[in-house]
Formats: structure tokens, C-alpha cells, sequence
């Protein structure tokens, strides 16, 4: 008995390490998660960085531009100042003044209008839906969302449209909101300028042209997107320089306070130097080794 119970034990033994060693190899062995940041990213592609500089460049061509001291306006002033210093029958040389100084107003504007080469605007706007389609794929591929795919087609869409309808404010109102749409993209990728600060550049640009429109609502909306979004800005430049910083933050405030004026003259002029500032900004930041 002594025998058998020490072979049963033995026995058991054997088969207890078996299961033991059998358990063990069954087990997966965890392997560490890589981190998911941007320098595991690939850089930002060509193709986006075209369509980018496109989109500015047909922007340039519609800018807003600030108000020309012309001298038809001035000489309209003056000869309806020296027809209202005569009375009876000259009264009426002095409508009819005012209505050649309107007229001469409205021949300065059509001749600005003029200036635009809308023909060479569409071969631009086909060159951006081009760029587009080459960049389209690897939006995709880089994880882009649908909804954001969708969106930037839709104003890309209008472009061609509103060029020939030689609408300015149409055609440069599709193209900040496709602008928009690229930081978007950029997130996808290993960049060295925040998304967010070509995005202070859109929002901008919108304040801009919506009051260059007249609407000062939708330029106050925009305002209010450019407070939130300079304000995340500031923790990721925390390590820029201070100058820099605070010099674009302070034209940001003017800007606010021009719309808040609702001084038209003084939007412009306060919006491209926060323009320019943001544009410093960028390079700085895309120079870094």
C-alpha cells in the first residue's frame, strides 16, 4: 500500500506540472501599447500643402480692400458745397452735382470690380478642385471624417459658380469656409504650427469680409470662435516667445474693439495686422528644427 500510494502520488505530481506548464504557455503575453503622438505621424503631404497656398492665393484676389480717397469724391464734395452757397435756379445745379459725384462713386467701384481677372479666378478655382482630387485619397487614408470630406467639397462646389457669376463676396465667402475645413486635416499629421493657428487666420479673414458685407452679426460670431480658439492657442505656445505672443494678442483685442465700434475703415486695417502677426507666428513655428 505504501508503494502504491507513493506512485499515485508521484502520479499526480506529473500531471499537476503538466497543467501547470500547459496553463501557462496559454496565456498571452501582453505587449505594450505604442503611444499614440504626433511624432509618430508622417508629415504633412504635398498635395494638402498646394491646396492650402491655393486657397490663399485665390483669396488675395478677393480680399477686402480698404477704401480709396479718390479725388472724384473730394471735387463732389466741394462743388456741392459752392452750389449750396447759391440759391433759387443753381439749387438744382446742386442735385445735379451730387448726382455726378454718386455716379462718379459708383464708376470708382465698377472699376475696381473690373480689376478682377475672373477668367484667370476659374482657372484657379479648376486647378483647387484638382489639387482636391489628388489630396482626397489620402484624406481618407489618413482616418479624415466624412462629415468634414463632405463639408470642404460643398464650398469647393460654389466656387466655380460664383466666379462666374463675378460674385466677390460669394466666391471669397466659399473660399474661407473650404480654408476652413484644412486645419482639420492637418490634425491627421505631424505638423510643427498648431492646426489652430491657420485657423485664426480663417477666422480672421471671416471678420474681415462679413463686414466688408455689412454683417456685422456673423462677423461678431466668428469674433467670439477667435476668442475660444486663441485662447487653447496660448497653452500649446507657451514656450514661444513672449513678445511674440503678446503682440498678436493685443491686435486681436484692437480687433475686437474696432468691431465693436462697428468702424468699418478700422476692421480692415486692425484685421491685417492680426493677419500678418499670425502669419509671423506660423513661419516661426515652421522653421523650428
Amino acid at each position: 500500500m505504501g508503494r502504491r500510494h507513493l506512485q499515485l502520488v508521484i502520479v499526480l505530481g506529473i500531471i499537476f506540472v503538466y497543467l501547470a506548464a500547459t496553463v501557462g504557455c496559454s496565456q498571452p503575453q501582453s505587449k505594450p501599447v505604442p503611444e499614440q503622438s504626433s511624432e509618430g505621424r508622417v508629415p504633412v503631404p504635398s498635395e494638402l500643402k498646394q491646396l492650402q497656398a491655393s486657397l490663399d492665393q485665390l483669396y488675395e484676389e478677393l480680399k477686402p480692400e480698404l477704401p480709396q480717397t479718390g479725388g472724384n469724391q473730394q471735387q463732389g464734395g466741394q462743388t456741392g458745397q459752392q452750389n449750396s452757397e447759391q440759391g433759387g435756379q443753381q439749387e438744382g445745379q446742386t442735385d445735379q452735382g451730387q448726382q455726378q459725384g454718386k455716379g462718379d462713386n459708383q464708376q470708382d467701384q465698377g472699376g475696381q470690380a473690373d480689376q478682377v481677372d475672373w477668367n484667370k479666378l476659374q482657372s484657379q478655382a479648376e486647378k483647387i478642385h484638382d489639387q482636391w482630387n489628388r489630396f482626397e485619397t489620402k484624406a481618407v487614408e489618413a482616418g479624415a471624417r466624412q462629415a468634414d470630406i463632405d463639408g470642404i467639397e460643398e464650398e469647393l462646389d460654389k466656387l466655380p459658380m460664383m466666379i462666374t457669376a463675378k460674385n466677390r463676396s460669394g466666391a471669397r465667402l466659399a473660399v474661407n469656409k473650404a480654408a476652413a475645413y484644412l486645419p482639420n486635416f492637418m490634425e491627421l499629421y505631424s505638423t510643427k504650427a498648431p492646426p489652430a493657428l491657420y485657423l485664426m487666420q480663417v477666422l480672421t479673414r471671416n471678420v474681415m469680409s462679413k463686414v466688408d458685407d455689412g454683417d456685422w452679426g456673423g462677423a461678431e460670431q466668428d469674433m467670439l470662435k477667435m476668442k475660444t480658439t486663441w485662447s487653447q492657442l496660448l497653452v500649446q505656445l507657451k514656450d514661444e516667445s513672449k513678445a511674440e505672443t503678446d503682440k498678436t494678442h493685443m491686435a486681436q483685442l484692437d480687433l475686437e474693439d474696432a468691431l465693436q465700434k462697428r468702424d468699418q475703415l478700422l476692421v480692415l486695417i486692425k484685421g491685417n495686422i492680426l493677419e500678418k502677426n499670425l502669419d509671423d507666428l506660423i513661419k516661426k513655428q515652421e522653421a523650428k528644427m
